[in-house]
């Protein structure tokens, strides 16, 4: 006898509350549910789960989506690697996800089911985080299974009676599967461009310097690509807030919250600015631009399509209660990074509306002005969570980059004059913006790398 539909929505509420672990024994349990239900097909062949399993089979997709992405969280980067404790529970984590993904992949009926899909996407996010070539394509390969699913689900439904529900549960499911494909473009990009000088001087490389090119339109594309898919997303989250609302509480029945804008906007809002500033190499390189008669035309549409999106993470959340859903900090030091990214790349850019980030920053006009004061921000001391202190952030990859041809084209990006046109200087001026500043020897191989010119 299987577990019944309130037994597993139990143990994916314990899953989400961090009530209900999630070790061996819990994927164990999914396993023999999935198995359960493939008997009943083998046995009882039929386009839908009979009426006794409709509830355990959409309650098995919850609970193998917050199983998998309550893993996910505690995978470190290059966890393959990794020695200790740390990288030896990273491995073990990671490994329960790919099994969860694999039971998504053999459930019966998993139209049914449309929240398993949420597992495969752990599976590229954990394939991503292995910070190798083979693992950033193994992400790709996974992300677009899991997309090609969801609208193989979506068309599957038909003309059937419970179709509305169902879609509605694939379209918030979709939100969760463009922010995962979204954010891998944009980590594999930061992650590349950030460390390119630290891999060169490796004995075995991923990259050479004479694969920089092949790189970076790899990368573009990719960029470019998830782009469109942050873009549906956002028009997705609009659909569903315009149809149904949000709710103010995951449960069986719904995921998408009111901050669902948030995440996705974020993620576009990143892609959209490497895209802009890779966009130089790709015209030295001789690519012609993607659906624009001219390369200046397509930065243009870039930025109308990066304001769109910024203004959906701008747009105001309340609470139940009515009150305003402050935004988390970790969010809103992103808005600050994307506000210095844009300001180094195009001069005096104007927001639709004041940012108040605190009592000592608000933003509207990104000029040379904006970019010290954000600089100077990023870069202040304040308490952390154990008394101490800790730098507020650092740049992301506008501060971060170590790929001498990413510098050159962010550079091909501003033809004025000023402090923040003048990037090499500014990068040589706010060195502890960098991620990876505290790396042996960073200091020296970035100051090197801003000294060449190609």
């Amino acid at each position: 006898m299987g577990l019944t539909t309130e037994e597993i929505e139990k143990l994916a509420q314990g899953v989400r509350h961090r009530s209900q672990p999630i070790d061996d024994e819990l994927t164990r349990t999914v396993e023999r549910e999935v198995e359960r239900y493939r008997d009943v097909l083998e046995q009882h062949p039929s386009q839908r789960p009979p009426a006794e399993l409709a509830g355990p089979q959409r309650a098995i997709g919850w609970l193998i989506y917050e199983a998998s992405m309550g893993l996910l969280w505690n995978i470190a980067p290059a966890f393959e690697s990794l020695e200790g404790a740390k990288g030896e529970q990273s491995r073990a984590d990671a490994a329960l996800v790919v099994r969860l993904a694999d039971a998504a992949r053999e459930l019966p009926w998993p139209e049914y089911a449309p929240r398993a899909l949420g597992a495969i996407r752990a599976h590229a996010l954990v394939e991503s985080k292995r910070d190798t070539e083979l693992g950033f394509d193994a992400a790709y390969i996974c992300h677009k299974e899991a997309r090609d699913l969801q609208q193989v689900y979506l068309d599957s439904h038909g003309t059937d009676p419970d179709r509305e529900q169902f879609v509605l549960d694939l379209d918030e499911v979709m939100l969760q599967l463009a922010l995962a494909e979204t954010g891998t473009a944009c980590r594999t990009a930061e992650r590349v461009l950030g460390l390119w000088a630290e891999e060169l001087e490796k004995d075995e490389p991923t990259w050479t310097a004479d694969e920089s090119g092949i790189w970076t339109q790899r990368m573009f594309r990719q960029l470019y690509d998830g782009v469109a898919v942050g873009e549906h997303a956002l028009r997705v989250a609009e659909k569903i807030e315009g149809e149904h609302g949000f709710t103010f509480e995951v449960d069986a029945e719904r995921l998408a919250m009111p901050t669902a804008y948030r995440n996705p906007a974020i993620m576009t809002c990143r892609a959209l600015l490497l895209v802009y500033s890779m966009s130089p190499e790709m015209e030295q390189l001789g690519n012609d631009p993607i659906d624009a008669k001219n390369w200046t035309k397509f930065r243009d549409r870039l930025i109308e399509r990066f304001d769109w999106a910024f203004e959906h993470l701008c747009r105001p959340v309340k609470r139940a209660d009515g009150t305003e859903w402050t935004m988390l900090f970790d969010h809103l030091r992103s808005m600050v990074q994307l506000c210095l990214h844009l300001g180094l790349l195009i001069p005096e850019h104007a927001l639709a509306q004041d940012l108040v980030v605190d009592d000592t920053l608000t933003l509207r006009c990104l000029n040379d002005e904006a970019v010290e004061q954000i600089s100077k921000w990023l870069a202040t001391r304040v308490s952390d969570e154990k008394g101490g202190e800790k730098q507020r952030g650092d740049a992301n990859i506008i501060g971060t980059a170590s790929k001498p041809s990413f510098i050159t084209s962010v550079e091909a990006c501003r033809t004025d004059t000023g402090p923040a046109a003048e990037y090499r200087e500014w990068r040589r001026r706010w060195f502890e913006l960098d991620r990876y500043a505290e790396f042996t020897g960073r200091r020296e191989r970035i100051f090197r790398i801003l000294d060449a010119r190609d």
